[in-house]
């Protein structure tokens, strides 16, 4: 009885020593290369990518936006482009959270620079806040050296 009791014990204490690395190995990567922040008014913006290393071709730009970093900012209606183009295209909403998605062509990430229009539903308030794509690019480029 004793013989299977440090059988057991034996193999929870493996089980304790495997289970930090596993978990250490499946943890994210905090070095993901992101766009910065920007504010408009109490409106911050921040700016993801899927996939997170942009790369020409179509990316979805995912457009985050919150009232002092806390409550979703869910009244907006945004729109972008890339400069140099004409045409904005509507995000589209992600629920009331505040999240706004739209695929848009990037023909050249070293060079490109994305216009995100936001505009206040029923207002007239509206700002233009551009996030160069470089910025990203430089940052992917640094940590794959």
């Amino acid at each position: 009885m004793f013989a299977s009791v440090q059988k057991r014990m034996m193999k929870v204490s493996a089980l304790l020593l495997v289970l930090p690395l596993i978990l250490a190995g499946c943890a994210g990567s905090d070095d993901t290369p992101v766009l910065p922040t920007k504010s408009w008014g109490d409106i911050e913006v921040t700016v993801q990518t899927r996939p997170p290393q942009i790369k020409a071709g179509m990316i979805e730009f995912m457009v985050l936006t919150a009232v002092k970093g806390r409550k979703p900012a869910n009244d907006l209606v945004v729109t972008l482009k890339m400069e140099g183009t004409q045409k904005w295209q509507q995000a589209i909403q992600d629920g009331f959270l505040g999240v706004y998605r739209r695929v848009v062509n990037v023909r050249d990430p070293a060079r490109d620079v994305l216009a995100v229009k936001l505009r206040i539903k029923k207002t007239d308030k509206e700002k233009i806040l551009y996030f160069p794509l470089a910025l990203q690019h430089a940052a992917a480029e640094s940590a794959t050296q």
